[in-house]
C-alpha cells in the first residue's frame, strides 16, 4: 500500500471510541496507585483495568507486541484519514493544527452505540522519543479549542498516553492507557464493559492495520534494537 502523508496523532484519539470516552475520572495526576486487574489475556494482547480516584468507573490499559517498526506504528497513529478503518467505533478524525512533527490538535467523532448520542473530542498529542528509543505520546484534552458542533456532545475531559518500546527481537511493545469523562449520564456497568471492549477490539485490529505502513520512514523517528538499520 502506498504510504500516506502523516496527518497528526488522530488514531490515538479514536482508540477511546465509544468506550474509553465513557469513563468519568479525575485528572491522572491524582490517581491512586491501585492494582491492575487482568480482564483479557489472549493472542498476545493484555488488557487491564483498575479503580480510579473519585470514580466508580475504571482506568483501562492495553499492551500488545507487534511484528513491526517504530516508524510503521507512528505512521499508523498519525494517519487521520485511515482512523475509521481500524479504530473501534471511530466516526472519523481530522487534524485541526500541527506544530511540527511532535504536536497536533485533533478533532474526532465517537460513533456511540444506540441509544447514546455521538460524542466529539478535541485533544492535543505530544510526541517525544527517549535516548533509549522509547516513544511516548501524551494525550491532553482541549474541549474549548473548537466551537461546539451541533449534533454531538463534546467530551469534557480525556487523557492518557501511548508508549512504544522497541524490543531486541525486532518487535514493538505498544501500551495504550486512558481515562475520560464523556459528559452526560451513562450507567456505570455500560461504561466499564464498553471500555474493555473498545481497547481490546482496537488493539486487536492494530496488528493488521500497521502492516499497511511497513515501508514508512521519518527523520523524526529513530529505530533501535532489532529494527535498527
Amino acid at each position: 500500500m502506498k504510504q500516506k502523508k502523516s496527518a497528526g496523532f488522530a488514531t490515538c484519539l479514536g482508540v477511546c471510541s465509544a468506550a474509553c470516552l465513557l469513563l468519568t475520572f479525575l485528572p491522572l495526576a491524582f490517581a491512586r496507585a491501585e492494582s491492575w486487574e487482568t480482564v483479557f489475556d489472549e493472542g498476545g494482547l493484555l488488557v487491564e483495568r483498575r479503580a480510579y480516584a473519585g470514580s466508580a468507573l475504571q482506568e483501562i490499559r492495553g499492551v500488545i507486541r507487534l511484528e513491526t517498526s517504530l516508524n510503521a506504528v507512528m505512521a499508523l497513529l498519525k494517519d487521520a484519514e485511515f482512523n475509521h478503518q481500524w479504530v473501534y467505533r471511530s466516526g472519523g478524525a481530522r487534524v485541526l493544527e500541527e506544530e511540527g512533527y511532535a504536536r497536533a490538535y485533533v478533532y474526532g467523532i465517537v460513533d456511540a452505540p444506540w441509544p447514546m448520542k455521538d460524542r466529539d473530542t478535541v485533544v492535543r498529542f505530544d510526541y517525544r522519543q527517549e535516548a533509549g528509543g522509547d516513544i511516548t505520546i501524551t494525550i491532553n484534552n482541549f474541549p474549548d479549542y473548537l466551537a461546539h458542533v451541533e449534533g454531538y456532545i463534546r467530551v469534557p475531559d480525556f487523557g492518557g498516553y501511548w508508549r512504544l518500546r522497541p524490543q531486541q527481537d525486532g518487535q514493538v511493545e505498544v501500551t495504550y492507557q486512558v481515562y475520560g469523562d464523556p459528559g452526560g449520564w451513562i450507567p456505570v456497568w455500560v461504561a466499564n464493559f464498553a471500555a474493555v471492549t473498545s481497547v481490546t477490539r482496537t488493539l486487536q485490529a492494530m496488528d493488521s492495520a500497521v502492516k499497511h505502513y511497513s515501508n514508512a520512514q521519518s527523520e523524526f523517528v529513530r529505530e533501535v534494537g532489532g529494527n535498527d538499520s
